[in-house]
């Protein structure tokens, strides 16, 4: 509530970036009567009809074209707080799917499974789809494209920094009682409150890992059961692959390797993916001409980090008058699918803070601190203990003694628990809980029921888990060789 005679806080808000986050933390701001300004370097979506996939320019966003996940917590997000969002969608013929119940019996669906449908959708129609939300809201002006190039804060007193307004590149500023940062992984505004001796401290781990990917569409005679893509998986001795749903018929295949893998590398041609994909068993009749039809080139993607950025140390506030929200606040491995879920949930939790507490601007971050920080702490920590548990795997690394229980505990999820989905419905919904974050990311290694049902499910298997059939290392690089234009010898 706001103290009477006071200004509010949050009444002038300025967003930086107009991704996911961004976007919705818009929404949601302008849903309480706000007046926000978001700032976007990109131009704005095309009309006419066009798939915005390959028509929307994109560039301050590497990711756009690559596959997402939409979990189930991203849909139940949406249905509670921008319902319209939904609505868009499915105007769209965006399909709403529940992969859990399609596995099981209808007489064995309890209503709780509900909780795990989930979005089928690539970036751009998501992104879209919250974009014309965002632009039929009276309170929301888009400046797109242009470029924000610093903050302004108030004249220095004896606590954190105050932001007032944000800079342009092109001269102009912008006043405003709050700044939301939902400018990304790459955001600049960390780097901009270091210069006023405000630091925010950051945790980072590299991914260690480069994707490769290409989306298709199914053609009209393909026979291949649909639905059988999302949870089309495998490990290889030199490579990750994963398929992904999206909307209208398409999926996309994506493709895993090292960085340091330089004869990998080949997999940004065209040329290499296809024979790559066609010498996998699982993979090949999903890239087979005669299902489906290749929407564009290879897309790629490197340079992941793990990040998690804290804006309030020892129980203070580092600035005032900013929130991060997004991958500016905590980033996570992309292969994971979480990204998109945290996205909302840091954003409308901004809103929220931002509403409670426009006339404290102390209280609106500790607010917005007490909301997130938790499960953004953990889906931090599982993602990066994720990812250390494959590096140590791939590169043969002895696991050091300090991190020996944290990968024993996510070998639970990487063996038994994965196992278990298969013969025990209690470990299937455990399994699903954690994949769309239905709970917290930590939440179902945490239990002791279901880790020890996960243990039993991994003391079943009669041998060690085997990589999926494929070519090895050695013919992967021969395939490559065969398949290299002689153009490119």
């Amino acid at each position: 509530m706001t103290k009477a005679g006071a200004t509010p806080t949050g009444g002038r808000v300025v967003v930086l970036g107009g991704g996911i986050a961004g976007l919705a933390s818009a929404i949601a701001l302008a849903g309480h009567g706000r007046t926000v300004t978001l700032i976007e370097r990109d131009p704005p979506p095309p009309g006419g009809g066009q798939d915005p996939f390959l028509a929307w320019k994109r560039r301050g966003v590497p990711q756009f074209r690559l596959p997402h996940g939409f979990s189930a917590r991203a849909r139940s997000l949406l249905a509670a707080h921008a319902p319209d969002v939904l609505e868009r969608l499915r105007a769209d013929g965006i399909e709403e799917i529940n992969v859990f119940k399609q596995l099981i019996s209808p007489e064995l669906w309890q209503p709780a499974d509900d909780e795990f449908t989930v979005v089928w959708a690539r970036r751009s129609a998501f992104e879209l789809a919250l974009r014309r939300s965002a632009e039929a809201q009276p309170g929301i002006r888009f400046l797109c494209p242009a470029v924000a190039s610093g903050l302004n804060f108030a004249p220095a007193g004896d606590g954190p920094p105050r932001v007032t307004g944000v800079r342009l590149a092109d001269g102009r500023e912008l006043a405003a009682d709050l700044v939301l940062d939902c400018g990304g992984r790459r955001s600049p505004v960390p780097r901009w409150l270091a210069a006023e001796k405000a630091y925010v401290h950051t945790d980072l781990q590299d991914c260690q890992t480069v994707y490769f990917s290409r989306y298709y569409r199914f053609t009209p005679r393909c026979e291949l059961p649909k639905t059988s893509v999302a949870v089309l998986r495998g490990d290889l001795e030199s490579m990750m692959y994963i398929g992904f749903p999206g909307d209208h018929d398409t999926f996309a295949i994506c493709m895993e390797v090292r960085p340091d893998d330089r004869d990998m590398r080949l997999l940004r041609h065209t040329w290499a993916f296809e024979a790559v994909a066609r010498s996998i068993p699982d993979v090949a009749s999903w890239v087979d001409p005669a299902n489906a039809t290749p929407l564009a080139d290879v897309q790629l993607m490197g340079g992941h980090h793990n990040v998690r950025r804290r804006y309030v140390a020892d129980g203070r506030p580092v600035v005032l008058g900013l929130l991060a929200a997004g991958d500016a606040l905590c980033t996570t491995n992309p292969a994971y699918g979480w990204g998109a879920s945290m996205a909302l949930t840091y954003a409308f939790a901004a809103a929220r803070a931002a509403v409670e507490h426009a006339s404290d601007p102390v209280a609106m971050a500790l607010a917005y601190d007490a909301a997130t920080a938790a499960e953004a702490d953990a889906v931090y920590r599982e993602s990066a203990a994720m990812d250390r548990a494959r590096i140590y795997r791939d590169t043969g690394q002895e696991v050091p003694e300090h991190d020996r229980a944290e990968m024993e505990r996510q070998r639970v999820i990487a063996e038994g628990l994965a196992a278990g989905v298969f013969f025990d419905l209690e470990l299937g919904r455990a399994f699903c809980r954690r994949v769309n974050l239905a709970g917290p990311a930590d939440e179902v290694l945490d239990n002791p029921d279901f880790v020890a049902g996960a243990r039993k499910a991994r003391e079943r298997l009669t041998t060690a888990p085997r990589p999926a059939p494929g070519p090895t290392r050695r013919e992967l690089n021969a395939i490559l060789h065969a398949a290299r234009p002689r153009s490119t010898a």
